[in-house]
């Protein structure tokens, strides 16, 4: 059985990591800071709809103090800003494979500068992490994922992890064009820079609708047919339904630290820039967030009446 050590233990990778520990397979999670010191001394709170789990998950801070073992499965599930930083101190490892939980385009292709074999995901985990020590998992179904070898194809580590994430109570199907469903997935991540930035309204309504179309227009200039979750998933995803207090973006700027807008926005720029074709919303939702973190703002406090593109 593989052992999963998973860095970035934030919202998607606790959240991750405490359904494969509580299903009794061997977790090790990879902190830092105040959330690293909480799980040290408390262990992880997991609040799920059944009620608290208080679980004594191991814990390290980083690849010194990690053993590396052939069976192990490096989980990444960083924002995309720390792939690079996290790859270079875990490159003396020799894993069965890595698994990116990661939003954006970019963190496979970076992993296979390192390693051979690259599981990318799309996932879908409703939950939210924004006191140290302490993950919340509302949703009946805790995440699910889309799951493929990247760039393309298969690999023969994709179905025992598959099933041991299935064992962990985590919907996952394996789909043999993994970029499609990131792409997908990343189409449906246009709404984090909004709802960091703005309150709800109409207008900010309009606003998404209208992002999403740049948004498709530029994978489509640069030939990528983003997945559709809803209707081609074999995956039940009744489970996922909750009242989420806030995206991934909104959560970071609430704690304080950057979000991966340059990861989401900003890889729509970049792929624009690439192709020859315009991305001014995506660019100024790049910069409104850019500026938001420079003045040190709290999420929403910006009003939409003043966007001009």
């Amino acid at each position: 059985m593989s052992r999963y050590i998973i860095v970035g233990a934030g919202a998607v990778g606790a959240t991750i990591g405490a359904q494969l520990h509580l299903a009794g397979i061997d977790t090790l999670l990879v902190a830092r800071g105040a959330h690293l010191a909480a799980l040290r001394d408390h262990g992880l709170r997991y609040r799920r709809p059944d009620g608290e789990h208080r679980l004594r998950i191991p814990v390290a801070a980083g690849a010194t103090e990690v053993e590396a073992r052939a069976d192990d499965v490096l989980v990444l599930a960083t924002k995309s800003q720390d792939t690079a930083p996290a790859l270079a101190e875990w490159a003396g490892a020799e894993p069965r494979a890595v698994l990116t939980l990661q939003n954006g385009l970019d963190n496979e292709r970076q992993a296979l500068r390192y390693f051979a074999t690259v599981l990318g995901a799309a996932v879908w985990a409703p939950s939210s992490y924004l006191v140290p020590g302490e993950v919340i998992a509302p949703a009946a179904l805790p995440a699910a994922l889309w799951l493929g070898r990247y760039p393309s194809g298969d690999a023969p580590q994709t179905a025992p992890i598959a099933a041991d994430l299935r064992r962990a109570g985590i919907a996952v199907q394996i789909v043999p064009d993994v970029v499609r469903w990131k792409a997908g997935k990343l189409l449906a991540n246009m709404v984090n820079g909004l709802d960091a930035l703005y309150p709800p309204s109409e207008r900010r309504d309009a606003l998404q609708a209208a992002l999403r179309q740049e948004t498709l227009d530029v994978l489509t200039a640069a030939g990528i047919d983003p997945a559709d979750q809803k209707t081609e998933s074999t995956l039940d995803l009744s489970g996922l339904a909750t009242r989420e207090s806030g995206h991934s973006t909104w959560q970071s700027l609430t704690r304080g630290v950057p979000p991966e807008t340059d990861y989401l926005n900003g890889e729509i720029v970049l792929l624009a820039r690439l192709h020859g074709v315009p991305a001014p919303l995506n660019a100024a939702i790049q910069r409104s967030v850019r500026h938001l973190v420079a003045e040190g703002a709290p999420p929403r406090s910006l009003d939409i009446d003043q966007v001009r593109f």
